[in-house]
């Protein structure tokens, strides 16, 4: 009984101890002109070559654009299966809130760097920069991962003010 007792503390500790939270240790926001991304082995095979950076893009075949350039604490290839970066953003040219959901791909290299673009349409503007943003990491169940956001995300709520005679 003591036996099976012990068995079970173990793979519960080995469970909670492999469920591990993302941390965004780094964080960086520039714009990145498309001919950035271009190495020299993609003259000679004709495909991007990411390296060790994982790519998340907005618009999939547009390259430059605002990126989110994070540095994670763990390997990119140790996300789970079916995570999603959620980014919302408040442009300058827009008071409304702008919701993107970009999937984590299957296919992640070993390094621990981020780059997670708004690219094409989704960022016309290379001098523009966001007023306010929150970037947000889920897993496929959509729990949260990892989030940071901007200064300005959140506000603190307006004080009603006194009514009178009370």
């Amino acid at each position: 009984m003591l036996c099976r007792a012990f068995l079970v503390f173990c793979a519960a500790l080995l469970i909670l101890t492999s469920i591990h939270a993302v941390e965004f240790r780094h964080l960086a926001i520039r714009y990145v002109e498309a001919k950035a991304f271009v190495r020299i082995s993609e003259y000679f095979t004709g495909r991007e070559n990411p390296g060790n950076r994982l790519l998340c893009r907005s618009r999939p075949n547009e390259r430059a654009g605002l990126y989110f350039v994070l540095t994670l604490d763990e390997k990119s290839r140790k996300l789970p299966e079916g995570a999603v970066f959620v980014l919302e953003v408040i442009r300058p040219d827009d008071p409304e809130t702008k919701l993107f959901r970009i999937p984590v791909p299957a296919k992640r290299p070993r390094g621990k760097e981020v780059f997670l673009g708004l690219t094409g349409e989704d960022w016309p503007d290379e001098e523009a920069r966001p007023v306010a943003w929150r970037l947000r990491l889920l897993d496929a169940g959509g729990g949260t991962l990892a989030e940071r956001k901007s200064f300005l995300w959140e506000r603190p709520p307006k004080e009603k003010p006194a009514e009178e005679g009370s």
